[in-house]
């Protein structure tokens, strides 16, 4: 009775498969193009490209500070600032920022805490200097997707110590300056190399016209807010993808970890409340050696805005407004790339 069974199964199989119209196709092909790409397909479309491997290093930053407020950059392109007193308690994650295996640089740029004491603990006076106790002490780790990913696990690759002047390291190098930059290196491994179809590959910005840049990212920037406020899933999509791919590479993330980056960036979407806010009072900034350009508000002594894209909204969650500064982070391919005809992609 069991044989009857699995051949009545295969038998009726067979017939279905015999019964498909002509032209249906068993797979749905995957877009080509950066023009083909929807909110329906790019999941999927990243999904398809992303390589796996038996080991997938992944590295972190563990950063202390005292003294002093921060802003770090890897290999030229910025991944954290802190504007505040306090620490970050959790590893910095930077793999978006190695493009392929090789040395890596990173950044420090200290800054005086300013009020933020007299903020805090309601005494005290303006710092306008870095002192001799201002310091930064970060910590390069590595870990492995593929294997266990506790505290225990992590392989300390170096510390690094921001510089001083005495022998036992007490004396920061930068006493009296109101800012100090350094720069450190390490090496990463890993088995990707996005060196190329990213901004590793990118055209010197810095060369161009400042003029016909800046027109060229403000139209950007400001197609890229109405198409948000619209709703335009699809517009959003094809400009989020070379981005999203990178990261997704770079993480080795699985398609459902590529789906819940997508749904997080849908859900403000969807949001009926969202509001484009002008774009003005900023400043034209390059990062990656001139390869990447990015409009910043201004503004050094407001901290909210410090930093930040000049392209932004805000929106209500749960009856509470909030903002949204966007990553606007754009450069222009080597291919075809002239000083007056160039376009720019996220990076």
């Amino acid at each position: 009775m069991k044989y009857k069974l699995v051949f009545l199964v295969a038998l009726l199989s067979l017939f279905s498969c015999a019964q498909q119209p002509k032209g249906t196709k068993e797979t749905t092909s995957l877009p080509t193009a950066i023009e083909d790409i929807n909110s329906g397909n790019m999941v999927s479309a990243i999904s398809a490209k992303v390589k796996r491997y038996d080991e997938e290093p992944l590295y972190y930053l563990r950063i202390g500070k005292e003294n002093c407020i921060i802003e770090v950059l890897v290999n030229d392109m910025p991944v954290y600032k802190s504007y505040e007193l306090s620490n970050l308690a959790s590893p910095l994650e930077i793999n978006h920022n190695i493009l392929k295996t090789g040395t890596q640089t990173v950044t420090v740029r200290m800054y005086p805490v300013g009020d933020l004491i007299k903020e805090e603990y309601e005494y005290g006076e303006t710092i306008t200097q870095l002192g001799d106790a201002s310091t930064v002490s970060i910590r390069v780790i590595q870990l492995d997707k593929k294997g266990a990913m506790g505290l225990n696990d992590e392989v300390e690759l170096l510390e690094h110590q921001s510089p001083t002047t005495d022998a036992n390291g007490e004396v920061f190098a930068g006493t009296g300056l109101p800012f100090y930059e350094y720069t450190f290196e390490f090496y990463a491994k890993v088995p990707y190399d996005l060196s190329e179809n990213s901004w590793g590959d990118a055209a010197d910005l810095s060369t161009v016209d400042q003029d016909i840049l800046e027109k060229k990212m403000i139209n950007y920037y400001k197609s890229f807010l109405k198409e948000y406020k619209k709703g335009n899933k699809d517009f959003i999509a094809q400009k989020y993808y070379q981005s999203f791919y990178v990261q997704a590479q770079a993480y080795y993330k699985s398609k459902n970890e590529i789906q819940e980056m997508w749904d997080e960036e849908l859900e403000l979407l969807n949001n009926p409340t969202v509001k484009p806010q002008p774009v003005k009072d900023y400043e034209l900034v390059f990062y990656a050696q001139g390869g990447v350009a990015f409009l910043r508000h201004k503004t050094k002594e407001d901290f909210y805005y410090r930093n930040r894209c000049a392209g932004w909204v805000r929106y209500f969650k749960d009856d509470v407004e909030k903002g949204m500064f966007f990553g606007l982070y754009l450069y222009a391919p080597k291919k075809g790339f002239t000083k007056k005809e160039f376009t720019l992609i996220m990076s």
